[in-house]
């Protein structure tokens, strides 16, 4: 397999110093969001992380099986996964609900302990999931705002999860979502569906998007269209990660660099982790140079997914 130069993105530190700066600006008249946005940065400077390629382009869509979904499960208990965002057609609306363009992303994502609990009673859906799962919440760059912003919910996604041909077991807020996602050309008609649970974060935007849409239930359509990219890098990344074949290589934070912002004020970078196939594991990466690897660009066949054995390191 042909090898490439995979840098790193360096969004998470970018988005620590804007997310730091929202949170200063929104601490008086928003302090339940403040608060939120506080504990979601302080998650992510912890949260490791890993570089996925442009659009999360791992595995097609209308491809995912339910070999893949069995493979869900965090390859870390805080994972940060980011991946630029330029899409082939553009930024794409969503009929009926309005969607800001983000070319690039960050996918929050952690189980629940305590430690990682955002808000109060967060973590209490597991009363309904004891199998666990994760949260993802978007954290995204907007080029018309020009700063890093999070979305006001996310999704818990349960482990142990079901590929649905019919979305008639689907939360109304699910539907709602699914159904104007079909009619904006976002989910094919014969894509299936999984298991998401919506839940607010940033609590005054989300009071305010109720007021908009006169009732919750389309509020929460709102919160599941903005994380469902986010929700999909998390499915395909972690699908990937376990299978047998795949493992990951480290990129290092640079360490002269990161010198040189500590002493200007600035949030250092952090190490990043690159998908990588086993069989093609012939180089190393460097910190600053980017090094080479197998390329992560993976296009998983169906039936080919080799799950790793109990014990294997990934």
């Amino acid at each position: 397999m042909k090898s490439e130069q995979i840098p790193a993105l360096n969004y998470s530190a970018h988005a620590i110093e804007d997310l730091r700066r929202i949170e200063a600006r929104l601490r008086g008249a928003w302090p339940m969001s403040s608060q939120a946005i506080r504990r979601l940065t302080r998650m992510l400077d912890e949260s490791v992380k890993f570089v996925l390629p442009n659009c999360c382009d791992l595995i097609a869509p209308e491809d995912l099986r339910q070999a893949h979904l069995d493979l869900l499960h965090l390859p870390y208990p805080l994972v940060a996964f980011e991946a630029p965002w330029e899409h082939p057609d553009g930024h794409r609306d969503v009929e009926g609900f309005p969607q800001t363009p983000a070319t690039k992303r960050i996918a929050l994502c952690w189980e629940a302990r305590p430690e990682y609990e955002v808000m109060p009673g967060l973590h209490d859906i597991l009363a309904t999931f004891p199998q666990g799962g994760a949260f993802v919440v978007p954290i995204y760059w907007a080029p018309a705002a020009g700063e890093w912003m999070v979305a006001i919910g996310g999704q818990f996604v349960p482990y142990a999860n079901t590929l649905n041909e019919s979305d008639g077991a689907a939360l109304p807020a699910s539907r709602l979502a699914q159904a104007a996602m079909k009619a904006s050309g976002r989910l094919s008609r014969k894509e299936r569906t999984f298991r998401a649970e919506p839940f607010w974060l940033l609590r005054e935007p989300f009071e305010l998007a109720v007021q908009s849409y006169a009732g919750a239930e389309k509020a929460y359509a709102q919160i599941i269209l903005d994380a469902s990219d986010e929700v999909q890098m998390l499915v395909q990344a972690c699908s990937v990660l376990n299978c047998a074949n795949v493992t990951t290589c480290d990129i290092q934070a640079p360490a002269a660099l990161n010198k040189k912002r500590r002493a200007k004020g600035k949030q250092p970078f952090f190490s990043y982790k690159v998908l990588q196939l086993a069989e093609d594991r012939r180089g190393t990466v460097s910190g600053d140079a980017g090094g080479t690897h197998g390329s992560p660009r993976m296009h998983l066949r169906r039936g080919h997914i080799r799950r790793k054995r109990p014990g294997m390191a990934s």
